[in-house]
């Protein structure tokens, strides 16, 4: 494991492009924190209800 972390792998955060560097192999970390993640979710919702709309 700590071989893996020693590359410095990153990954963009989905919501404000901000670079992660990744201490997981298995399961990256998509966003660099919760409120990121709950506000990507909500607008996702929003424009799905107003795309069928």
């Amino acid at each position: 494991m700590g071989d893996f972390a020693s590359k410095g792998r990153t990954v963009l955060c989905k919501w404000c492009n901000r670079q992660l560097p990744q201490e997981r192999r298995w399961f990256p970390r998509p966003y660099c924190n919760r409120r990121h993640k709950w506000r990507h979710r909500i607008a996702e919702a929003v424009s799905g209800i107003l795309d069928g709309a």
